[in-house]
């Protein structure tokens, strides 16, 4: 969630929450907007920082927010928000925002990561624009606090928290589907398994997540999910719905 700011100096994240009124229960990092340019984790909420003028938001991100995503769309950010076309700044910055593209739609590759970690200081050093060192700056700093959430989306293309738009699955709930057949009619793909009366299961091989198994269903047992996915039985079972 983003929260207007208006405050530079020496603070502390614990401080600006109160200020905006929030609360730093289940967060487990902040962003602070360019010009400050910095992501804090939890574990330095209560450690004093510099907030730079014209700081104008802070992003909070909860347990179930991927930090993968969350440095692809602040790059993408601090693209959009400058007119220089050096080329550490515009050209490295693309390549950063294509990548951390690429690891948030199952495409990325172990070799990414030290292309980044290659490329991010060179950034940071020689960008012309503050916006393009801040991305190096940025990247370099993710990279470090958030390893164990980025990393695997390019070693293993999984994302751990089930942030990622392209990383959530769907699935059949056996405690509400009645085996009505609507959903096999509506998907395309051959990727649902069942037949009447039986409790219909998703082939997550074949699932493209084209979303029409979930529009067509009238019981609301199919649904998206995360990290955490439901128990599912590998083959259709006999409806338990009276």
């Amino acid at each position: 969630m983003d929260y207007a700011i208006n405050q530079a100096g020496n603070t502390t994240v614990s401080a600006l929450l109160d200020a905006v009124g929030a609360s730093a229960e289940g967060l487990k990092a902040v962003w602070l907007s360019y010009p400050t340019a910095a992501f804090v984790p939890a574990a330095q909420f209560a450690d004093e920082l510099e907030v730079a003028e014209g700081t104008e938001c802070l992003r909070t991100y909860g347990e179930g927010d991927c930090m993968a995503d969350a440095l692809y769309k602040v790059i993408g950010e601090l693209r959009m928000a400058t007119e220089c076309t050096c080329t550490f700044g515009h050209e490295g910055g693309y390549q950063l925002h294509t990548i951390m593209g690429d690891a948030c739609t199952k495409k990325g590759k172990p070799s990414d990561i030290a292309l980044m970690r290659d490329l991010a200081p060179v950034m940071e050093k020689q960008a012309i624009c503050g916006e393009g060192r801040a991305i190096g700056r940025v990247t370099i700093q993710a990279l470090d606090l958030f390893a164990a959430e980025i990393e695997p989306h390019f070693a293993k293309r999984q994302c751990p928290t089930g942030g990622c738009e392209a990383f959530k699955t769907y699935h059949v709930l056996v405690s509400k589907c009645t085996g009505c057949g609507k959903c096999l009619k509506a998907c395309d793909d051959g990727a649902i398994l069942g037949k009447p009366k039986f409790v219909h299961v998703i082939n997550q091989k074949k699932c493209t997540q084209c979303n029409q198994c979930l529009e067509a269903c009238p019981e609301g047992a199919i649904v998206r999910a995360g990290a955490k996915k439901p128990k599912t039985p590998p083959k259709p079972i006999p409806v338990r719905r009276k």
